[in-house]
């Protein structure tokens, strides 16, 4: 299990063995995601395995870190070509789902990631097929009845909607769990929840800009 989608967590990994958590690692700082490989690769050679020996890559898709999402992305389908383990990406609302919707009730459930310059994404698993979309912290969407907030943007997204008056609870869930992740990943391969590509999940293009010309000499 592979998770970058967060700046401000860091980049986490996952060895799951029937079900069982074995292994689990954190890479903090600038470039998180860039310390995934050798955390993970200590982590492989001390429980005995090898990486071709992996039956399911899972991987958080989106929404959230531009950079972090590509590397760790990129990252699961390197461990894949020296073995024959799948590669399913789920994003961040789908592995919490199950648990915010034992939470919610009758609340709605927002699930909301960290963008950039005072921009959530928000996320909606308790609507089926709903986007994930990017808003204002001062020009939220309106909220119809009350909300359950999760997310690593959590604290943030609660205090605007509770200076617009809202009706709002606190989940208290920054991130899925590593065994979250990976139930998401087999629900994704049951067929539980609908296909998706396991590339990045960009809801903002990404900010590249094309090299300017230089004048010549």
């Amino acid at each position: 299990m592979l998770n970058a989608a967060s700046v401000r967590l860091g980049a986490r990994f996952g060895l799951l063995e029937h079900g069982v958590l074995r292994r689990e690692g954190l890479s903090e700082g600038q470039g998180a995601a860039n310390g995934l490989a050798p955390l993970l690769d200590r982590s492989v050679r001390a429980l005995g395995w090898r990486a071709s020996s992996l039956d399911m890559i899972a991987v958080v898709v989106g929404p959230g870190s531009f950079t972090g999402l590509r590397a760790s992305v990129a990252l699961a389908h390197g461990l894949a070509l020296g073995g024959s383990g799948a590669v399913v990406g789920v994003t961040v609302g789908e592995a919490l789902a199950p648990a915010l919707r034992a939470r919610a009730g009758d609340a709605a459930i927002w699930c909301v990631s960290q963008a950039r310059r005072g921009r959530v994404f928000i996320e909606r698993p308790d609507l089926n097929d709903a986007p994930i979309n990017a808003a204002m912290l001062d020009a939220l969407p309106p909220c119809d009845g009350s909300v359950l907030v999760a997310g690593d943007a959590e604290a943030a997204l609660v205090d605007a909607l509770l200076q617009r008056g809202d009706q709002v609870r606190r989940a208290g869930i920054a991130a899925p769990s590593v065994p979250e992740i990976a139930a998401a990943a087999s629900r994704r391969l049951s067929g539980a929840l609908p296909p998706r590509p396991a590339q990045p999940l960009y809801v903002d293009a990404p900010e590249a800009r094309l090299p300017t010309a230089q004048p010549s000499a």
